[in-house]
Formats: structure tokens, sequence, C-alpha cells
């Protein structure tokens, strides 16, 4: 399994078992991908402010403003004012949202402790090195420094 359509076929056919995992199937919250990522998010000593939340998101804030309705609806988060700026709107989990959130936590905890089960810790080890290099690399990842390996290489590799 080395080219590129053979490792997209193998994460289609697993990427329920590692995104939506049994233990957060288990949990059965009745919210969207986004809400929970707004919660999780939110999930701050501090107030978050809409925008911050927008940004954690990839989203406009307008789509996170929908959002954060739905989940200050059902009681999960609440809405509040920045002291120094009026105009800034904060959120922030209510206790409700501190439950689920606490819940999802412990879930992820359960997966993760049935992760190392299977690896080795080196195995483990090697693998959150990886997963940090990939993630801090995509989060550096800009549009110039693209443009800039393409032309140094003359080509962008598929495999």
């Amino acid at each position: 399994m080395n080219s590129n359509r053979e490792i997209y076929e193998f994460m289609l056919d697993n990427l329920q078992r590692v995104v939506v995992p049994k233990e957060f199937i288990a949990l059965n919250l009745s919210l969207s991908q986004f809400e929970l990522m707004a919660l999780t998010l939110s999930d701050r000593p501090q107030p978050v402010t809409m925008g911050g939340l927008a940004q954690g998101m990839s989203v406009p804030v307008s789509t996170a403003t929908g959002i954060v309705d739905r989940l200050v609806k059902k009681g999960l988060l609440e809405r509040g004012r920045n002291d120094d700026d009026r105009r800034v709107v904060t959120v922030c989990l209510s206790a409700g949202g501190k439950d689920v959130v606490a819940q999802f936590r412990q879930r992820c905890y359960d997966y993760l402790d049935r992760v190392r089960s299977i690896l080795t810790a080196d195995e483990f080890a090697t693998a959150l090195l990886l997963w940090r290099k990939v993630v801090t690399e995509l989060r550096n990842d800009r549009p110039e420094a693209r443009e800039k390996a393409v032309e140094e290489t003359g080509k962008v590799t598929a495999g």
C-alpha cells in the first residue's frame, strides 16, 4: 500500500473507526460534529470570543453564531460580553456543557487507552511523534511555502 490511491481507499474504508470510534458513538449526544467541536473549543478557563471560536472551527463567524445559537438553546453554552469591549461576544460552557465535555473527554481517554493497548510503548511514541510532525507542518503550511517547494522540485509529487 504505497500509492495515493491505495492509501486513499484504506483511509475511506477505515475512517469511521478512527474518526467516530465506538467509544464516541456510545455517548449518544444528539450533537452535530460542529456543535461538539464548539463545545470542546469552549472548554477554557476564560470565555472564548465568537471570532476565536469561528477561527478554531475554520468557519465564518455567521456559521459559528448559528451553532452557538443551537447550543445556547440546548443549555450547553452561555453567551456573554467582553468586559473591555462590550461589542465582543463571548461564549462559555454552562454546567450542562461542562458535563457533556467531561463525558466526551473521558471517551477520548478510553479511546487512547485502547490505542495504547494495540501498540507497544515505542510504537505509540513514534505514532505520536509522527502525528505531531504532520499537524505542525500542516498548521504552518502557507501557499507561498507550497509554491516555493514546487519551484524547488519542479513538480508536485503525488505518489
